[in-house]
């Protein structure tokens, strides 16, 4: 399955926490079988207060470089957690003493 030319079918939330949400989705999932469909793509996605809630990312960093960069929730938090990997690099400390 070429991911450039999928057409999305159906757009589904999910609450993990409950379960006649998790029903739903097995539900409309035995739909799109018995419609002749033998393949789909599921793709997760979360919003960027539960991925910064989650990761218990710097809020502060996050406004700071958002604001500065004028740069996408999800691409600031790519960095943030990207920059893990520069620790002992003075990062935060740059962003801030701009």
């Amino acid at each position: 399955m070429d991911k450039n030319e999928l057409i999305e079918l159906k757009s589904l939330v999910i609450d993990l926490n409950d379960q006649n949400s998790v029903s739903s989705m097995v539900q409309t999932f035995a739909e799109l079988k018995n419609s002749g469909y033998s393949q789909v793509t599921v793709d997760i996605k979360t919003s960027p207060e539960q991925e910064l809630n989650k990761s218990q990312l710097d809020l502060e960093l996050f406004s700071k470089i958002k604001a500065v960069q004028e740069l996408p929730d999800w691409v600031v938090i790519n960095l943030i957690l990207a920059a893990g990997k520069l620790k002992d690099s003075g990062f935060k400390e740059r962003i801030f003493s701009e």
